[in-house]
């Protein structure tokens, strides 16, 4: 009888645990390939390195997120453009941020992308990404050009904003060969090896302002490259997420003069297979109903609504999203 109930008890046990792994495999998504019922209880979120708006930003939304999935976590975690669509598109991250040229090569297979990916959608088109490459304003570098021979950092490598550099640099007939070292480190890294006269230069995808732009501005002094027309014109004749765009003078305010360049929309997508319809929906609508927080953190965010999202839309609209922004008649 003692061997009878033993069996039966470990049986039982079995059971349980094989329902636990059951339930907290639906939770995360599986290997199913459909979303669960509710947000997974960690959501990695890719953002960018310390330094950059991108990291600010998903910050400070991930505060705003514990109120919307309060059984969640959210852990933010360093990453880029590219980087960041292949993670969600293995499931690595539950939501993240990319630049809106790249979007298009990652649903189409091109480039730093194998295959397409199938399983990422949009939630948010948030605000165009600019292309910057700073120098010390005593610098002798006044065009792209001017690269030749000198150490630049161009952000880290693969991300979105180290490819566009050797898109604009091919665009003038150069490649890092012509250069003179290469530093691939994070904005804010780069901004002190700058400071220091250990690089020439820093090149990155950025909003603009950014807040690490703004500090060399005041404490070392800085100067934009400007791009020709002829480069701005190959660019997007390359990948049609590059648009034409002017940083205004005064966006940094020891810049007077407008500079000439090129920018890609920043995107907040999510994987399909772990945010499901009202997991997403309920983020759509923090995000956009808390654009009044996002523009207290940068002047960047100042034109986001949820016209502006659907308008300057990058890639397929998950189906939660297109639920809030249908209700609050954004989108027909």
């Amino acid at each position: 009888m003692k061997k009878i109930l033993v069996v039966v008890m470990s049986v039982f046990l079995l059971m349980l645990a094989a329902c636990s792994s059951s339930e907290e495999a639906g939770n995360t998504g599986g290997d199913s390939g459909a979303a669960p019922d509710g947000p997974p209880r960690d959501m990695a979120f890719g953002s960018a390195t310390v330094g950059g708006f991108w990291y600010t930003l998903s910050g400070a939304m991930s505060e705003k997120m514990k109120n919307v999935y309060p059984d969640s976590s959210v852990t933010i975690v360093e990453g880029g453009s590219v980087s960041n669509l292949l993670g969600l598109a293995n499931g690595t991250f539950a939501l993240g941020f990319s630049n809106g040229q790249t979007v298009p090569e990652a649903l189409n297979g091109i480039n730093a992308f194998e295959e397409p990916v199938t399983n990422v959608s949009t939630v948010a088109t948030l605000y165009p990404n600019v292309m910057h490459i700073a120098v010390r304003a005593d610098s002798d570098i006044y065009t792209v050009e001017d690269l030749k021979g000198k150490k630049v950092s161009p952000g880290i490598k693969g991300y979105s904003g180290e490819l566009a550099f050797i898109d604009i640099l091919e665009a003038v007939g150069m490649s890092y060969d012509d250069l003179g070292g290469i530093e691939y480190i994070g904005t804010a890294d780069a901004a002190d090896l700058m400071r220091d006269g250990h690089i020439d230069a820093i090149a990155g995808m950025l909003s603009a302002p950014v807040s690490t732009y703004q500090e060399l501005d005041t404490t070392l002094g800085i100067r934009l490259i400007p791009l020709d027309e002829e480069v701005i014109t190959k660019l997007h004749e390359k990948n049609e997420g590059y648009l034409e765009f002017t940083i205004e003078g005064g966006t940094y305010e020891n810049i007077k003069e407008d500079i000439p360049t090129v920018a890609g929309y920043s995107v907040l997508l999510v994987n399909d297979d772990l945010m499901d319809e009202e997991t997403v929906y309920q983020l759509t609508k923090m995000v956009v109903e808390e654009a009044d927080t996002w523009k207290t953190i940068s002047s960047v965010m100042n034109d986001f609504n949820a016209e502006y999202s659907v308008k300057n839309n990058v890639g397929k609209l998950h189906p939660g999203a297109e639920r809030y922004y249908k209700e609050v008649g954004a989108l027909e």
